[in-house]
């Protein structure tokens, strides 16, 4: 069983390096308690390397027998009534997840996958720092924060650095940016064929009742994709 060090950008400041052991190269221990950074994580082949996931996580289906690390205090009934529990709990400053401390104990992560741009959408940085300060060794915490497409493309280098793909990571991206550019070339086509026709109007709800439209990526996918008229103009 050989062993290895992961050292460079990933290794937080102050914290140690991360030590982990494998058949080949390094093999990390890693917990996503976002689902997104979950499935970063399996494209570029790191399925292998998760040890814990979130409540929400349910693709790939290959992770779902992995423990569960996360839960949530708010109860569905209405759309209505989940924004006032939401807002409720918010306005007194608690965590609107639960976070297992004992399961993430066991499992021995050597790094965490988590984000810092929504409080409502997944378990907040600050609960997940304080935990990984806790334990021993402690973990490195990966906190993904993309505010348009090209901040999403660079997480996945950010993730494959942290668990020790970098190469996987560079190939999947460029296999992902191929594929935005053959986009922009069909709705290029689609508009020198018929120049004076307009684009659909495409309005993207991320809440019912009350209304929230889209925001931070999804404008800029609905842009790029031929559509117009999204509430939120596109990140620069």
């Amino acid at each position: 069983m050989a062993s290895c060090t992961v050292q460079g950008p990933q290794a937080a400041e102050g914290s140690e390096a991360i030590r982990c052991s494998g058949t080949s190269g390094c093999a990390v221990r890693v917990c996503s308690v976002l689902p997104s950074a979950t499935e970063m994580l399996c494209f570029i082949g790191g399925a292998h390397l998760l040890v814990a996931r979130s409540h929400e996580d349910n693709y790939p289906l290959e992770i779902t027998h992995l423990p569960v690390l996360t839960g949530q205090r708010t109860s569905y009934t209405t759309a209505k009534d989940v924004d006032r529990q939401v807002s409720a709990a918010l306005s007194t400053g608690q965590s609107l997840y639960t976070l297992d401390v004992p399961q993430l104990e066991e499992v021995r992560p050597d790094v965490i996958l988590t984000q810092d741009i929504c409080s409502v959408c997944a378990i907040d940085l600050p609960t997940v720092e304080r935990v990984a300060a806790a334990l021993s060794p402690r973990p490195k915490v990966v906190s993904l924060n993309p505010l348009n497409l090209e901040d999403v493309l660079a997480n996945l280098t950010q993730v494959g650095s942290a668990v020790g793909m970098p190469g996987e990571a560079a190939k999947a991206l460029s296999g992902l940016r191929a594929r935005i550019a053959a986009v922009h070339e069909s709705v290029a086509r689609q508009r020198t064929r018929n120049p004076s026709a307009k684009p659909p109007s495409v309005a993207f709800i991320e809440w019912p009742d009350p209304i929230y439209v889209g925001g931070h990526w999804t404008p800029e996918l609905i842009a790029q994709a031929g559509g117009g008229g999204p509430p939120h103009p596109p990140h620069s």
